[in-house]
């Protein structure tokens, strides 16, 4: 009941009660009167007021699981993109690393074949280091390749276990390690290489 219409209620019971001949009102039955009316009032307020506090909730409620749901397949989305680029990086270190140790081998082949280079001649050796860095550099991403496993394997198995999910870390950061060595190792092949055929060694 709105405030105006308790208040027009009133009105018409004094006009009632005029009507019928009541010349003078009587205080007691006019304060019982008015506190019914002040009740029935208040009691539709504490109504609408809940009712409104119902809808807030729900609605905050809607916007939290809207919110939930994105922020969940964001999560995955990432998780998914970080576990596609470590695993583009391992293959690109295995890649690089074996074609350039092929390339080191193709080459000392070629040479001691065509008598270019005999076998303990300080070329051969140093053309030796480089691929050796290039063969550790191949090691070391499929070594890589497999923490990285064991790391997914940790958190998809074990996530809800404190040890399972510090597992996972340090296989990952393992990973992490071995993968950034194996690109450390071309590069210090690719100039242990360039050494070997660019400056003059003594026989």
């Amino acid at each position: 009941m709105k405030a105006s219409e308790a208040l027009k209620q009133v009105l018409d019971a004094v006009v009632e009660a005029e009507k019928g001949g009541a010349k003078d009102l009587s205080i007691e039955n006019l304060k019982v009167y008015l506190g019914h009316i002040a009740a029935v009032v208040e009691q539709d307020e504490h109504q609408a007021t809940t009712a409104a506090s119902e809808e807030q909730v729900n609605r905050q409620f809607e916007v939290w699981k809207a919110q939930l749901s994105a922020d969940s397949a964001m999560n995955v989305e990432l998780f998914k993109a970080t576990t596609e680029a470590g695993q583009t990086a391992v293959r690109s270190a295995i890649v690089i690393n074996g074609g350039a140790a092929a390339t080191m081998l193709a080459f000392a082949g070629n040479a001691i074949t065509k008598g270019q280079i005999v076998p303990g001649a300080p070329l051969l050796t140093a053309i030796g280091t480089a691929l050796l860095w290039f063969m550790l550099g191949v090691g070391a991403a499929g070594v890589a390749s497999g923490f990285r496993y064991l790391s997914q394997f940790a958190y998809s198995e074990w996530r809800r276990h404190p040890a399972g999910r510090r597992f996972g870390t340090a296989t990952n950061v393992i990973s992490i390690c071995l993968g950034v060595g194996s690109f450390a190792m071309f590069f210090v092949g690719g100039i242990a290489a360039y050494h070997a055929v660019v400056v003059p060694m003594s026989p």
